[in-house]
Formats: C-alpha cells, structure tokens, sequence
C-alpha cells in the first residue's frame, strides 16, 4: 500500500522516482495546490477502490495523513 501511495504522489506531484515522498506535506510542497489536492484524492479513490468523503479529505494534508486514511479505510 505505501508503495502505491508513494508512486501516487510521484506521479500528481510531479517527483523524481527516488523523492522521499514521506516530506511531502501540503505547507511545504508549492505544487500542492487545490487542484493536485483534488487530483491525490480521485487517485486514491481509482487506486484502492475507495471513496474518500469530502470532510477527510481535508485531513489529507501529507504523505503520512494520507498512508494513516489509507490504513484505517481499505481491508
């Protein structure tokens, strides 16, 4: 699951594939605007078959948020 979530956020946020994607947090990452935000989450979604409630996905606001959302929301 972290492997996938890693290279999710490569991909959205345009990161080199050896980026340690674990820094990556939305107050110190520029590319992290609104729309990659609406990007991360419809990625998740596609990726781990879930849907993310509007509400949490305001919570998402680093790597590791998004990992612990993961790790509490699939089987």
């Amino acid at each position: 699951m972290e492997q996938q979530l890693a290279a999710i956020f490569r991909a959205v946020f345009d990161l080199a594939e050896g980026h340690d994607v674990r820094n990556v947090r939305q107050v110190n990452h520029p590319a992290w605007d609104s729309l990659a935000h609406v990007s991360l989450v419809g990625a998740m979604e596609s990726e781990f078959g879930i849907e993310v409630d509007v509400s949490d996905s305001m919570e998402i606001t680093s790597f590791d948020a998004a990992l612990a959302y993961l790790e509490a929301h699939t089987g």
